[in-house]
């Protein structure tokens, strides 16, 4: 009888929650709780349905819309709180899987974060069916492995062809004892923290986990080198790679947790050719650990992070940065960020982060191209996100497969950046160097980089990218490659 009336509950259970799912989904397009979009209903067409993505559609769409889902969501975190191995030091172990940080963005209007009609002043026209995004279309397809073959055989000829007329790169290698002696590390300090997911969580701080492979450094530094070897030979190639926030961590027994930034950076640059021009951010950095450069609950910089790192690019390129007092400040208050989305820590979310923008004071013209070939004219900081929970989106509307900055300086200066959301705090800064910026996010963009460069009189080019998504993976990597030529 115990038996029985076990089955019939669990029976009653299951049958009963599915009603609840089928007679109150979920209406919500965008979960705030985790700062993301969530899945929709798939379409049904005969190639998905044999390969299973149908299925899996339909899954990730019951998954998302789970009657009061947020609600069981915050209670597994509260549950997942009591887990793991606690030490002297209140340090929570939990096991986890690993995840790709190059592989998607939801940090884009393309993936659907539209500004709403009546929330913006904002006109959007479409794009005609030879827009911009469809005009710079691959002209070698290959339908063939014969066709790859012979596209790998052609690059290896060009790639030795250049190299052997380069010079060996001059490195400017990053001092990893340097910037420790700046950061006054301490043993173990007035510090207590849990360790969630991939995060490390000290007091109302949560901070990426890094580690990287050697072969994802080299394959990043060689997709770097082949954008490069389609260039002329006078055309400026740069490279910053931005550190995370545990980098900078004060404590040595918390940040020996994770593996050396610096150590991956170096090896990056050191397989660079002499065509790009590795640009050292770190002392910048370093000099000014002690301030309010990386957010506490989401894995980007802040503005004033990105603003070192700038004065750092501004003096190797030869141009004197801008003081910082030149630049309209700007707070926003409440923004809890995509690290807190990971980890829910109830001490992140006591103490949420301010987003300050330091405004452009040179006037242009923002273009966005987006996945649906909509063109959009948007200002670079869109203070319409200052509203809404991913308050980082301020910054160039968030990622976007093509953006152009078109400003008032008329120097004739152009510059392609070809970035993570890392830089999109950081590009706002170019705008008082260059009369126009092309800024491409290779996750998004589907055509060629190069092609475009060279059809708009293009002859420099930054690759600014998050450290976590280039030194831990090659899809990004990958993706460089996509779009070069």
């Amino acid at each position: 009888m115990k038996q029985k009336i076990i089955i019939v509950l669990f029976v009653f259970i299951i049958i009963g929650v599915g009603c609840l799912n089928v007679l109150f989904p979920s209406p919500r397009l965008i979960s705030e709780l985790e700062n993301r979009t969530l899945a929709v209903i798939p379409e049904l067409n005969k190639e998905e349905f044999f390969t299973g993505e149908f299925f899996s559609g339909i899954e990730s769409y019951y998954s998302d819309h789970f009657f009061k889902r947020e609600l069981f969501v915050m209670f597994s975190q509260r549950v997942n709180e009591f887990k793991g191995l606690v030490g002297k030091d209140s340090v929570e172990l939990i096991t986890t899987l690993g995840r790709d940080e190059s592989a998607t963005s939801d940090e884009s209007i393309a993936d659907g974060l539209n500004v709403e009609e009546s929330d913006r002043s904002h006109e959007a026209e479409m794009v005609s069916e030879k827009g911009i995004l469809l005009e710079y279309q691959k002209k070698d397809r290959i339908v063939s492995a014969n066709d790859l073959n012979q596209k790998v055989r052609n690059l290896a000829k060009e790639e030795i062809a250049f190299s052997t007329t380069l010079e060996p790169a001059q490195l400017d290698t990053v001092d990893n004892d340097a910037v420790l002696e700046q950061l006054e590390l301490t043993d173990d300090g007035d510090f207590s923290g849990g360790m969630m997911n991939e995060f490390l969580v000290v007091n109302d701080s949560s901070y990426e986990i890094f580690t990287y492979s050697e072969t994802s450094c080299a394959f990043y530094a060689e997709s770097i080198n082949d954008f490069a070897a389609q260039l002329d030979e006078s055309d400026k190639v740069y490279s910053i790679v931005a550190p995370s926030h545990i980098e900078f961590i004060e404590s040595e027994k918390y940040r020996s947790m994770a593996e050396s930034q610096a150590d991956a950076t170096n090896f990056i640059n050191s397989g660079f050719n002499g065509q790009v021009t590795p640009v050292n951010i770190y002392n910048s950095l370093g000099e000014h650990s002690d301030e309010y450069i990386y957010f506490r609950s989401d894995h980007h910089w802040t503005a004033l992070g990105a603003y070192y790192a700038y004065t750092a690019f501004a003096k190797t390129i030869g141009d004197k940065p801008y003081e910082l007092d030149a630049f309209e400040k700007v707070d926003i208050e409440g923004f809890l960020g995509t690290l807190y989305n990971a980890t829910y820590s109830r001490a992140v979310k006591a103490n949420p982060d301010t987003v300050s923008v330091y405004k452009p004071f040179v006037e242009s013209t923002y273009t966005i191209y987006t996945k649906g070939n909509q063109k959009l004219n948007y200002d670079v900081i869109n203070m319409y996100w200052k509203k809404k929970p991913n308050k980082y989106m301020v910054f160039l509307s968030g990622d976007n497969p093509l953006s152009i900055i078109d400003t008032e300086l008329d120097n004739g200066k152009k510059i392609m950046v070809l970035k993570d959301s890392y830089g999109n705090a950081f590009i706002p800064y170019l705008m008082n160097h260059y009369d126009e910026i092309y800024i491409i996010d290779p996750r998004h963009y589907d055509a060629g980089a190069i092609t475009l460069a060279k059809e708009n009189d293009i002859h420099e080019f930054l690759f600014i990218n998050s450290a976590i998504v280039v030194a831990g993976h090659t899809s990004f990597a990958k993706k460089i490659y996509k779009v070069s030529y």
